[in-house]
């Protein structure tokens, strides 16, 4: 019997019902904006994050754009680089795209030679590149400039560093560790971490320079060392950084009021609201407990999301979606509304490749408050000179992003914008992580279409009280696999269940099991518990 027309027969129909599977997947994400990411992703590939890897502006010889000249504001690219690490993970662990998991890889490598080529175990460059052009050529001038020697010769590096880079570097190599399973790779983060947070602790908490430099912002501020030492306890998993993030919790508990208030950043110096959220993220994240969670929360949303609130920006409105997601309690109309705005908002974007353009933005009425202190700020020149705030009048209702004023970064500049003065460049292109990293974390969280974890079809995690998390009522349980950190059944999900002795298979802050059984704290799926 010849049996090859019946296995071509079945060969066709399996074909038929993989494209039929690979549709329906594909169906989960809204065509447009998924695209819009693909063609930026691709993009920035090509050419924002070439030399050994960091990510940046570029401008090209001409208006043709197929000739890099340089890279522009390498000093600010360890920021975006990281940025640009968080969105590759997630959509790793969204998708399971091979290109995904090779972009982690390469980009968690490249974060870790900016700490390495520096000689100093806590310290990191701003951005490492091949010491030629276009590489070189925007820093050839710099005073931070510095040559790299062993393994790294033949490549300089940037230093003065911040603490927003250090903010950023924590958040991505994070995501990384918990997306992609690769020993080396992991090893490599474990240790860079280590080498960081002992270095910072040793260091009073404030950013050295190899040669024993201060410079301005290096200090660690107490909401950055709380988001920073949950990773790197999260990461690393050793009780001396989880005793040293409960005696930093402990200690800054109720100062976080004063140190962490942001209303003037809504009318001087915007751009520092990114770094906030960027560090805001991993804390929502990551944080093993309720209570203390709930407390975190409070006061963000009271120092920090009141003001940078309603900006039509999908990267803030994920990471306050995301501790709604977690505690509960947040109104729902408005958890439909920042769907509705950032599904638009992603729309509104430019496609890549994201050039300069001249803008002529919508005349608004304007803030009474921003008009009287610029005006009180007039008339006494001698705050401004004491303190460097500038306050320039702005409008009271944000821009939406169609009418927004060309950025590099739209999520680092202010909407309240009275009006534009960049010019037309063609040859200045921007990474595009602003549009990536909205979409990703919406993605994720459940706010845009897409198979996240937190998706309508994948997770019921109620946005208001009771959360489900103590109970097992999804439709579709995700507890397949032994996930710890993201646990929503009513029993324990390990294989082995070992926690009645030390040294369980959860992590000592993230204990999945109903009832607690830890010796040491209440870590469990109850309300003084990680439910997430």
């Amino acid at each position: 019997m010849n049996h090859r027309p019946f296995r071509l027969l079945v060969g066709l129909i399996c074909g038929l019902l993989l494209l039929v599977a690979v549709a329906a997947h594909a169906q989960g994400f809204d065509p447009v904006l998924s695209q819009k990411a693909e063609d930026y992703t691709q993009y920035l590939m090509q050419w924002h994050s070439t030399g050994l890897g960091g990510v940046s502006d570029i401008l090209f010889t001409d208006d043709s754009r197929q000739q890099i000249l340089q890279t522009y504001g390498s000093g600010d690219s360890e920021d975006w680089t990281a940025t640009y690490l968080v969105t590759q993970a997630i959509r790793y662990s969204i998708t399971g795209d091979a290109e995904a998991r090779a972009e982690v890889l390469r980009i968690a490598h490249y974060l870790h030679i900016v700490k390495d080529i520096t000689g100093d175990p806590g310290y990191l460059a701003r951005y490492a590149a091949p010491d030629q052009a276009p590489w070189n050529v925007e820093t050839l001038n710099n005073d931070n400039r510095y040559l790299g020697t062993g393994d790294y010769g033949g490549d300089f590096w940037l230093g003065k560093n911040v603490r927003d880079k250090y903010i950023t570097w924590f958040w991505g190599l994070s995501w990384a560790y918990d997306a992609v399973d690769d020993a080396d790779m992991r090893a490599t983060i474990q240790q860079d971490f280590r080498d960081v947070i002992t270095t910072l602790h040793d260091h009073n908490w404030t950013i050295i320079d190899p040669w024993g430099q201060v410079y301005s912002a290096a200090k660690i501020l107490p909401d950055i060392r709380l988001s920073i030492l949950v990773q790197a306890a999260h990461v690393i998993d050793e009780p001396e950084f989880w005793s040293l993030l409960d005696e930093e919790y402990r200690k800054n508990e109720y100062a976080l009021w004063l140190t962490s208030i942001a209303f003037f950043n809504k009318y001087y110096e915007y751009y520092a609201f990114i770094n906030n959220y960027s560090n805001t993220q991993p804390l929502f994240r990551l944080w093993p407990d309720r209570t203390r969670l709930a407390h975190l929360f409070h006061i963000w949303d009271v120092n920090v999301r009141q003001w940078s609130n309603g900006g039509h920006n999908p990267f803030f409105d994920a990471v306050y979606y995301q501790g709604c997601l977690r505690l509960g309690g947040c109104d729902a109309g408005e958890l439909d509304a920042i769907k509705d705005d950032a599904y638009q908002s992603l729309l509104d974007m430019y496609d890549a490749p994201n050039w300069q353009r001249a803008k002529t933005c919508t005349d608004l009425p304007l803030d009474p408050f921003s008009v009287w202190a610029h005006q009180f700020l007039e008339n006494n020149p001698w705050i401004g000179q004491l303190t460097g705030i500038d306050i320039e009048p702005q409008t009271a209702a944000p821009h939406e992003v169609w009418d927004r004023c060309w950025e590099s970064v739209l999520w680092e500049c202010s909407p309240y914008h009275t009006s534009c003065s960049a010019p037309d460049d063609p040859a200045h292109t921007t990474h595009g992580v602003d549009y990536l990293i909205g979409y990703w974390l919406g993605v994720y969280y459940g706010i845009l279409p897409g198979d996240g974890p937190y998706g309508d079809d994948e997770l019921d995690d109620d946005t208001t009280p009771p959360d489900d998390d103590t109970v097992d009522d999804d439709a579709t349980d995700d507890d397949t696999v032994d996930d710890d950190t993201v646990d929503d059944d009513a029993t324990d999900d390990d294989v082995t269940d070992d926690d009645t002795t030390p040294g369980d298979d959860d992590t000592q802050a993230l204990d999945d099991d109903v009832s607690d059984d830890d010796a040491t704290s209440d870590d469990d799926n109850t309300s003084a518990g990680c439910g997430c």
